[in-house]
């Protein structure tokens, strides 16, 4: 008996140590309060200028060899700008004049036939065309080597290898550069029904997010990102809290397939798509059906279909939904950042220019703004917006 009470005692004591254990490594990760912002609009809304160091509009160059027909990417590497448009990747100084063209289209072992999907890592610019990836230097544009590639759609690059995802089993992998894969880890824990083979919902831009050194995953049905390390591992860094705008496990559309019901279970639920920055996270939040319920949270973002956003400052550890202000950083939603302080955006010419015209008179326009659409014409390429957050 005694012995048996000496069993149990112990059994006590290590699963009060593993408890503890667990609850330590859950309040280790910082929460993101997202739901509970919602539900205070009015408390946790601050204005962008709050947090806005500069705001620089910069005209992309236009010429024949560089017409842009709509961005689908923005990355900003060493002061330079790479645009990927439907068809090709451009490259553009700090002040939005062309450099090059990145790579050849084509069919050849040099060329890239498509873009699915690029990123930059170490000087080298990677583009996946669904079946190999294609490497130029992003010093002079000039071909490094083509790597066989499974068809996927994601890509980055850690540790000298891809990191992708396989939309049928929600696992990331690890594919070296002969094309094979070394490791997987699985992610969404989930099995696809066959009826929607390669189906996914993905954020909306990318997958992968973060720093070489600090890359990190975002899927739509996980409330928390992940960070990737050497080893392959996921790490939790952030657990996004939702609270009632959260989609349950039960509605999640490759359970059920139904489209109709998914629609109409999800009006009031927030699909939320990550950013970061040094010392920010940037959580845009999203509808998951067609249509939602929801009012406007800040101000509406047209391209994305994007309700609004908000922003967590790491090191206050609170998060903050940021309010519309069409005179201090008009048509600014950010979309891209950089692995410093910087989002970024993009506005089509002929919009910029409607929208001025309409409004001169009733907004005071910041100066960068009008400074820059008094140069514009209608028929000019996008223009730029960064902004670089304060420190």
């Amino acid at each position: 008996m005694k012995y048996l009470h000496t069993v149990i005692f112990l059994i006590l004591i290590i699963s009060c140590h593993t408890n503890k254990k667990d609850t330590n490594k859950r309040n280790s990760v910082p929460i993101v309060e997202i739901g509970k912002a919602l539900n205070n609009i009015t408390s946790s809304t601050k204005s962008f200028t709050e947090f806005i160091d500069s705001i620089k509009y910069i005209p992309l160059e236009t010429l024949p060899e560089c017409n842009i027909e709509e961005i689908q990417k923005i990355v900003c590497y060493k002061g330079d700008f790479y645009t990927w448009d439907y068809y090709s990747i451009l490259k553009f100084d700090a002040n939005g004049k062309f450099i090059q063209e990145i790579g050849k289209r084509g069919k050849g072992p040099k060329e890239y036939a498509r873009v699915r999907e690029f990123t930059i890592r170490s000087d080298k610019l990677y583009i996946n065309e669904g079946r190999k990836i294609v490497a130029y230097s992003t010093i002079d544009g000039s071909f490094v080597s083509t790597y066989p590639f499974r068809n996927r759609w994601f890509v980055d690059r850690l540790n000298n290898q891809f990191v992708t995802i396989n939309a049928n089993n929600g696992f990331i992998e690890f594919i070296d550069e002969k094309g094979n894969i070394t490791d997987s880890v699985n992610y969404e824990h989930f099995t696809q029904n066959d009826i929607f083979p390669e189906m996914m919902i993905y954020p909306i831009y990318d997958a992968f997010f973060g720093t070489s050194q600090s890359l990190k995953i975002s899927t739509s049905h996980n409330d928390t990102l992940f960070e990737i390390n050497k080893r392959c591992q996921l790490i939790p860094r952030y657990i996004l809290d939702l609270g009632d705008y959260k989609l349950p496990e039960k509605e999640r559309l490759e359970y059920s397939g139904d489209f109709e019901n998914f629609d109409k279970s999800t009006t009031k639920l927030i699909r939320p798509v990550p950013l970061e920055t040094n010392d920010y996270l940037v959580i845009q939040s999203g509808k998951w059906g067609t249509v939602s319920s929801l009012n406007n949270i800040g101000f509406y973002d047209k391209k994305a279909d994007l309700l609004g956003f908000g922003i967590f400052d790491k090191k206050g550890n609170s998060f903050s939904l940021i309010t519309e202000d069409l005179e201090s950083y008009p048509f600014f939603f950010p979309h891209f950042s950089d692995e410093e302080n910087g989002l970024f955006s993009w506005v089509d010419a002929i919009d910029m220019i409607n929208f001025y015209n309409k409004n001169k008179d009733k907004y005071n326009f910041c100066s960068p703004f009008i400074s820059t659409v008094k140069k514009l014409e209608i028929d000019y390429n996008p223009v730029l917006v960064m902004v670089k957050l304060k420190e």
